[in-house]
């Protein structure tokens, strides 16, 4: 699958700068939206959002003309990642389309299928997206360490310089007529970059760590008519108490007397 085939797919439009509101505007980097029923969150970088400036906002279209302002984020629970809550409806009239939870995979995985970084840079006073073809291998510390490690190498040495941090990895699934299933593209994990240069397992040197992104599955609610709502499941405790039946044919046989 060529660059082409991958820059046209229409769930990169979920795909957004994040701005310090201003005239004109400050990039900060990029950021996903993802929606479930009436709720829509974004996610992006931890560390970048907690360097960015005040107040945040998200441009919804490419010149920056309108923002949707950021209300707060918090950390998820996976190290890296921050969830970003929106200070109000994104408007009519906009370039940006959330993705659906349904396309964002719940384990980092891309089975092989063509993937790439999907980032955002200034193009003159205006955004454009960039998608950064990568090959993503997943290293198990070899024995000296019982974590995961999942990093993404560009394709072409060029875009070794490219900024990717708080950008989506996606992923482009072929058909598979055997299961009934139609070709479909993912988001797959969040891109942070690769700093500790521990691994190298291509000629090129990695540019990212991929991020699991199932802490959206905690910040969207299930139901699509539920304004709020979480994902977590709640404990119940208390007593369980003896209902008595009328005319129990087994009642006074676990008695002692």
């Amino acid at each position: 699958m060529g660059r082409d085939t991958r820059e046209a797919a229409g769930e990169l439009r979920s795909v957004a700068p994040l701005v310090v509101i201003g005239s004109p505007h400050q990039l900060v980097g990029p950021c996903t939206l993802v929606t479930n029923g009436a709720r829509t969150v974004a996610f992006s970088s931890a560390e970048l959002l907690r360097q960015a400036g005040e107040p945040l906002g998200i441009a919804v279209t490419n010149d920056g003309s309108k923002v949707v302002r950021v209300a707060s984020w918090m950390m998820g629970r996976l190290p890296g990642i921050g969830i970003i809550e929106l200070a109000e409806p994104l408007p009519r009239g906009i370039d940006i389309v959330p993705l659906q939870l349904g396309a964002v995979m719940a384990t980092v995985d891309t089975r092989g299928m063509p993937a790439g970084i999907v980032t955002v840079a200034p193009h003159g006073s205006a955004f454009e997206r960039r998608v950064i073809p990568v090959h993503v291998d997943m290293l198990d510390g070899n024995g000296m360490s019982d974590e995961i490690t999942r990093l993404a190498t560009p394709d072409d040495a060029a875009d070794n310089g490219a900024s990717i941090d708080g950008a989506a990895l996606f992923a482009w699934f072929a058909a598979d007529p055997v299961l009934g299933r139609e070709s479909e593209v993912v988001a797959v994990a969040l891109a942070i970059p690769y700093r500790a240069q521990l691994y190298k397992p291509r000629a090129n040197p990695p540019v990212a760590e991929l991020i699991g992104l199932e802490d959206l599955g905690r910040a969207l609610p299930w139901a699509a008519e539920k304004q709020e709502g979480s994902n977590d499941l709640s404990q119940v405790a208390g007593e369980i108490r003896e209902v008595p039946v009328a005319n129990d044919p087994l009642a006074g046989l676990d008695s002692d007397e």
